[in-house]
């Protein structure tokens, strides 16, 4: 299945697709006000869009830049679009697949998996405690075991590996 999303309200896992966004696609995403922050300000970065899949409508948001002195990448902005904040979101796990494939991206850059980022002071203990990210004074960083614990809890390769032998 790869990544896939929880419908909150059937439990139903739903597969989800993540893809780099072309600056067109984010000058309508920023028109939109579906996500906070002005994403063309990250057109330095790579940025990359997490939708449902068969589905156009961007859900999440994430812009990274690959770090190669400091063997790893740097997540420098992560956003879900406003309907899928708080309690009264549709989908769990857009945070989580994104970050998932960060990992992912590091390990295929062979940095080992590692990912960091520099967390406003009001999230840094959600980092830690629902991603295991660790602290190394101004940024928080995912290293090799916690990527992949990441990876595995994010990225279903065993449903897709089975799927692919039938």
């Amino acid at each position: 299945m790869g990544y896939y999303l929880e419908d909150t309200l059937t439990g139903e896992r739903l597969p989800a697709t993540i893809s780099r966004l072309s600056t067109k696609e984010i000058a309508l995403l920023d028109s939109s006000s579906r996500f906070d922050f002005e994403w063309k300000r990250q057109l330095q970065f790579e940025i990359y869009g997490l939708r449902l899949e068969h589905r156009e409508e961007v859900i999440g948001l994430v812009s990274l830049e690959c770090q190669p002195k400091n063997l790893a990448i740097e997540i420098k902005l992560i956003a879900n679009a406003r309907e899928h904040l708080g309690a009264g979101k549709r989908y769990d796990r857009i945070a989580g697949s994104l970050i998932a494939f960060a990992c992912q991206k590091s390990f295929e850059l062979k940095f080992d998996g590692f990912v960091y980022l520099k967390p406003k002071t009001s999230i840094i203990r959600h980092y830690r405690q629902k991603y295991g990210f660790s602290d190394s004074g101004n940024n928080l960083f995912s290293d090799t075991n916690n990527s992949k614990h990441i990876i595995r809890k994010y990225y279903d390769a065993a449903n897709e590996e089975r799927t692919e032998d039938h």
